[in-house]
């Protein structure tokens, strides 16, 4: 009997998967738009509140709200006479309760600004068509700093999530659902997906920033639902491959930053960030990926004011990034190196007068070493037409091991035709020991900030 039970049990189970499968076939084959662009009807007036406060969010472009001097940020205190409670969600619920329904009708808004000052403003309500309100979140997968810190490649995984209860009914009707039947569709071929929405809402956007680009764009996955209990009718997500230009100054190097953007416009929607949204996340995984920098800065904007443009009406979402170069490598693989280099080139200053060719043949080795080393590494440096940071103590090393070794010929020279005596010779190598490296090591700090406050040189 337990056997029988269970067996029943695993046929109603496989039952429904086919079902549900057969459905989702379905809704591949059927053409369930009316139009090419399904909008849906609004009776909110076009205010668009916070959730679960009296906050306006924002004004849907072409409502009524948009007609009258409301402004994303305002609080409304009052409505049709009524100051409310105080009570944040009875209030938002209230508000809910005028702003949604149907018909058209007056309604008087009691309005304070975010400067304090306070409105009173008539709203003539109306029902109206528009786009579906898009809830925008979109993942960092990685990024990279490419083409000698000039652009930024940003691997993003761009979710779209919104709701059309129009679509959903005319699915309902179309593939015969019983009440309470539920529908869990995920598309995950590219093919399948562009033929899904185009039935549904085809979504369209692209880059205004110069320089930057849209490289690659991939459906990966679309859920269709009609569970009421879920948040959403429709998920979308796409990856994306999105280069952008950065703002430097590589003169900086290896103290520099850099300053980058993406921005999307988007056609024909009605933008929001999703409530998960999290910037301190964004940048610690964008901490977790990059190598050579430090994410110390990220914003996100939305939205911005909506306008008509050849595809239709656009609104854009924009996210920044400011990074600084994580120098320590540079200091310990470069720089430290080279500064030991140029000490045992000082170290002339300690042999005696007359041997020169030990003495220059450890000046002339270093200096070659320096030289080489330099080209080594000369890869991983900014190829720009100005002198950087490193540029220049790497610049200064060569004057200096090079002064080292003009100081030890003039000072043979001196010695050998009988200027001096070798006592002589031997103190003016001894204030050498001091002068040349602490000579080098200042004119390193002078640099340093001079670059550090805006010194430009061509080189």
């Amino acid at each position: 009997m337990i056997f029988r039970g269970i067996l029943a049990g695993i046929f109603v189970f496989l039952a429904s998967l086919l079902n549900a499968s057969q459905l989702c076939e379905q809704i591949l084959k059927e053409d369930f738009r009316e139009t090419s662009n399904i909008k849906l009807v609004h009776h909110d007036g076009g205010i668009v509140l916070h959730p679960n406060k009296t906050l306006i969010d924002k004004i849907r472009y072409g409502s009524a709200a948009n007609e009258i001097d409301l402004r994303s940020g305002d609080r409304i205190v009052g409505i049709n006479n009524i100051i409310l409670s105080n009570t944040p969600k009875a209030d938002y619920e209230k508000l809910i309760s005028i702003l949604d329904t149907p018909g058209k009708k007056k309604i008087s808004l009691n309005i304070e600004r975010q400067d304090g000052s306070k409105d009173q403003l008539l709203l003539v309500k109306d029902s109206y068509f528009g786009h579906p309100r898009v809830e925008t979140a979109i993942k960092l997968n990685d990024i990279e700093i490419t083409h000698q810190s000039s652009k930024t490649r940003l691997d993003l995984d761009v979710h779209l999530k919104w709701d059309n209860d129009k679509i959903i009914h005319r699915l309902e009707k179309i593939l015969g659902i019983e009440e309470n039947e539920i529908i869990n569709c995920q598309f995950r071929k590219s093919q399948e997906l562009e033929n899904i929405l185009k039935k549904i809402w085809y979504p369209w956007f692209d880059t205004t920033l110069t320089g930057a680009s849209i490289e690659n764009i991939k459906f990966e996955n679309l859920l269709i639902t009609n569970d009421d209990t879920k948040p959403f009718h429709f998920i979308l997500v796409q990856q994306v491959d999105y280069i952008g230009k950065n703002k430097s100054d590589f003169q900086k190097f290896p103290f520099d930053n850099i300053s980058t953007k993406a921005d999307f416009i988007f056609q024909d929607s009605d933008l929001g960030i999703s409530a998960l949204y999290e910037p301190d996340y964004v940048t610690k995984k964008g901490n977790e990926i990059l190598y050579d920098w430090q994410i110390t800065k990220h914003d996100i904007n939305c939205c911005f004011p909506k306008k008509r443009g050849q595809q239709g009406t656009l609104e854009k979402i924009t996210y920044s990034f400011e990074l600084d170069r994580k120098y320590f490598y540079y200091i310990l693989k470069i720089v430290i190196p080279v500064v030991f280099l140029v000490w045992l080139s000082f170290s002339v200053f300690f042999i005696r007068t007359r041997e020169l060719e030990s003495k220059l043949a450890i000046s002339l080795s270093i200096l070659l070493t320096i030289v080489v080393y330099f080209f080594v590494f000369a890869d991983d440096l900014p190829k720009i037409n100005k002198t950087t940071v490193l540029d220049s103590w790497i610049l200064l090393s060569y004057l200096f091991v090079g002064l080292t070794a003009l100081a030890t010929v003039f000072n043979f020279w001196l010695y050998q035709n009988g200027k001096i005596m070798t006592e002589s010779s031997n103190a003016l190598d001894k204030k050498l020991r001091w002068i040349m490296p602490i000579s080098y090591h200042l004119l390193m700090l002078v640099t340093f900030w001079g670059f550090m406050s805006g010194w430009s040189i061509l080189t």
